[in-house]
Parts: C-alpha cells; sequence; structure tokens
C-alpha cells in the first residue's frame, strides 16, 4: 500500500487518505505532527476510519488532526519561528497560560474575553493598566499563530480578525532625561552596579536596543573604523547595520579585558570568567530608584540617544540606519523638547557616525 505522505517541516506531515467505497471516492486529509514512521501509522489509521464511515459522496473531511488546543498551536508556532526577543516570548508564554488549554475551535470567544479584561483591570505585576501597544502586540500574536494554522490547513479560518480584534492606536512614550538626573544616575551605578555603567553610556549615544548590546562581541567590533558590527539576523528586523563607537568611549573599548568576548560584560568572581551582562533589569531598575528616576525603560535610551544624534547635526538618514529602523520613526520619537538638557552633558557631544553615503548602504546590507 502507498502512503500519500508530504513533508510540511520539520516533524510536520502532509496527510492525504482516499479510498473507495461501494463504488463511491472517501476522502481525508489532516497535518500530523510526529516522525514518519508515527505518519505511517497514523495514516493506515484514517484509511480505516474512512472505510468504516458511512458512505458519502463528494470529499469528506472528519474533525480530526493532532493539534486540538491553542497551546498545542502556539508551541508548533514557536517551533516554527524559531529565535525570539525574551520580551515577545514572554508574550507567548503568557497567552499559553491564559488560554493554552482552550480548544481551537472556541479561541475566538475566549481570546476576546481575555482582551477585555487586559484593558479593564490592572496588571498583577505593575499594578497599571496595560499599555495598549503590549495589547496591540498580544492581538498580532494570536493574529499569527491562527495564521499558520490557516496555512497549514489545521482550520479553515482565522478566528482573530482584524474587524473584532482592532487594535488601537498607540501613544509613544515620551521620556527625557535632565543634565542633573544623569549625572545623578551615572553616580549611583558607579557604586551600586559598575557593571552597567559602559553600556548605560553607550546606550544614551548610540539608539540601540537591549538585545543587540548585550550580544555585541569582541569579533563585532572594529577599531580601526571605531564601529561596531551588528549582524544580519540578530537584530528585530533581521537586518544588519553598523554602530558608531562614541569619542568618549574609544579606550574603553581598546582595553576590553582579553579575557572577554563580550564588549559589555560583568566580572563573575564564583568563576573567575567575564560573561555576558544578560537580563540585567534587576540592577537597572534598582539604579533608577536610587536616583529617584521614575518609568524609564532601557528601551527608552534608545529614543534619548536618537534624539541626541540629530541635534548633534547627524543626518536624519544616518540616525535611521544606526537605530535599525526601516520606517520613518524619526518623527515618532523625536523628543523636540530634550535638546536644552540633554546636550549639556558631556559625552552627548560630537557623537557623529562618519559614514559617507557609499559606506551606510553597505552597513545595512
Amino acid at each position: 500500500m502507498g502512503f500519500n505522505i508530504r513533508p510540511k517541516g520539520r516533524n510536520l506531515w502532509a496527510l492525504d487518505v482516499r479510498v473507495r467505497q461501494d463504488g463511491k471516492r472517501l476522502r481525508k486529509r489532516e497535518t500530523f505532527k510526529g516522525t514518519k514512521a508515527e505518519a505511517e501509522e497514523r495514516y493506515i489509521a484514517l484509511r480505516t476510519e474512512l472505510k468504516q464511515a458511512e458512505s458519502q459522496t463528494g470529499s469528506l473531511t472528519l474533525p480530526l488532526h493532532p493539534i486540538r488546543t491553542f497551546g498545542e498551536m502556539l508551541d508548533l508556532y514557536l517551533e516554527k519561528k524559531g529565535k525570539m526577543s525574551s520580551s515577545h516570548r514572554n508574550k507567548y508564554e503568557r497567552l499559553k497560560k491564559e488560554l493554552g488549554n482552550i480548544a481551537l475551535e472556541h479561541i475566538g470567544d475566549k481570546f476576546e474575553a481575555l482582551i477585555k479584561i487586559m484593558r479593564k483591570y490592572p496588571s498583577k505585576t505593575t499594578g497599571k493598566i496595560l499599555a495598549d501597544a503590549f495589547i496591540n502586540r498580544i492581538i498580532e500574536i494570536a493574529r499569527a499563530v491562527f495564521t499558520l494554522a490557516v496555512d497549514l490547513e489545521i482550520i479553515e479560518k482565522n478566528p482573530i480578525t482584524k474587524v473584532r480584534f482592532q487594535k488601537r492606536k498607540e501613544t509613544p512614550r515620551d521620556v527625557m532625561l535632565t543634565k542633573d538626573q544623569i549625572e545623578n544616575l551615572f553616580e549611583v551605578i558607579n557604586q551600586h552596579a559598575p557593571h552597567l555603567k559602559a553600556i548605560v553610556q553607550f546606550a544614551l549615544q548610540v539608539p540601540c536596543r537591549r538585545s543587540e548590546l548585550v550580544n555585541m562581541r569582541r569579533a563585532d567590533l572594529d577599531l580601526i573604523n571605531n564601529a561596531i558590527r551588528v549582524k544580519n539576523g540578530t537584530t528585530k528586523n533581521d537586518a544588519g547595520c553598523w554602530k558608531p563607537v562614541p569619542p568618549d568611549m574609544v579606550e574603553y573599548f581598546r582595553n576590553l579585558p582579553a579575557q572577554s568576548e563580550y564588549l559589555f560584560y560583568r566580572y563573575d568572581q564564583n568563576t573567575g570568567n567575564y560573561v555576558t551582562l544578560g537580563d540585567f533589569k534587576k540592577a537597572w531598575k534598582t539604579s533608577l530608584r536610587i536616583a529617584g528616576i521614575e518609568d524609564l525603560r532601557f528601551h527608552d535610551t534608545r529614543h534619548i540617544a536618537a534624539t541626541a544624534l540629530l541635534d548633534n547635526g547627524t543626518p536624519a538618514r544616518i540616525v535611521q540606519e544606526v537605530a535599525g529602523w526601516k520606517t520613518d520613526m524619526l518623527r515618532t520619537y523625536y523628543h523636540r523638547g530634550g535638546k536644552s538638557s540633554f546636550n549639556l552633558i558631556k559625552f552627548s557631544k560630537s557623537v557623529h557616525c562618519g559614514y559617507t553615503s557609499g559606506d551606510t548602504k553597505a552597513a545595512s546590507g
């Protein structure tokens, strides 16, 4: 007996079973997750089911498939998507915790109820109502998961429609630091979290994501041109770019410990090794609390740095390429009120990329 089994992905198989019963053709198609041997066993089981089913004309579709719950569909989506930021993974884990055991056919109503709760009640962690941007990302994730389910013929229609689940307009954060706040923050960091000094100093001058910074390695550093390469596939939009080394940090990068693989590191006294900073959220929040700075996220430094570069005369096109923005995000994140305070800081002056037009094309490739 031949098997009509077609691979659709890693450990994913498209089964197309056809039999004749009393002169009539019966058919069942299914997406199966497992090994090839298991897919063949499932194929045989489906043939048996079809032969025992009541004769019908045309196509027969049984409501049977190996993925029945939203949690199982999330796992499949994550397997195909692969690497992602910790922030995005946390959102997937939250969705799985809230709705993981819900059957796929019931997810529309349950997801709508969850979104209403998120919009109405404060977060148990922060005590605040979740931002529209956060909820919009949750909706985007759910829609993407079910788009895959439709593509794999696990379900017929995507229940997370744009009409039913409309994203709300996001209000960009508008956070700046005064001269006194920056000086105070560095005094606190020097005393309580010295391993954060270099990464914060760099982040306040060059627009970067946290993930880009903690993953920068010695091999990415170009000390001839004073630039750091963020490679393709390691950024949010997968496009690589170059980050300029600020003049006041050249000495820091030229004197990195020989044993450190990472450009921003901490020394582990237990092992005697230089290791990645990883998720330094706790040390960052503690420093902000001691410095008396409220409602500042590390990601806000990205927008502060972009503003400083523009105010120091860097062309908008260069800032956009350095930041890794494919669209004109500067219109959203440029803080026009920040110039008078931030440009007074010593290490924010004269930070330019130094690229020619031809260089920036190559850098963004």
